[in-house]
């Protein structure tokens, strides 16, 4: 299995907002891409300078899964909104 984990940290502005909106955008693809085995997204609760703002923790098969997941036309759309926000984001992918 690859886990592939995502977190963002959003511009100040309207950010309570922008967070639900993209929370609920990325809580779409499941039903939209097969190849999902397991999808979580959280908002952040910790008040620390090194808390990001929101997370994706997703689950795939095999590294194949993750690279439909990834061109998936519903991927790219939720991809191109986030990079709309002008979030900050780091990836880590990693086999289990």
């Amino acid at each position: 299995m690859i886990k592939h984990i995502v977190a963002w940290n959003f511009p100040e502005s309207e950010k309570s907002e922008i967070m639900q909106q993209m929370k609920t955008l990325l809580e779409s693809l499941p039903a939209l891409i097969p190849e999902i085995e397991f999808y979580e997204v959280g908002i952040n609760t910790l008040d620390s300078e090194f808390a990001m703002d929101m997370i994706l923790i997703s689950g795939f098969q095999d590294q194949a899964a993750l690279d439909t997941y990834s061109k998936h036309p519903e991927h790219q759309q939720v991809v191109k909104a986030l990079g709309a926000t002008g979030a900050e984001r780091v990836v880590v992918d990693f086999e289990v």
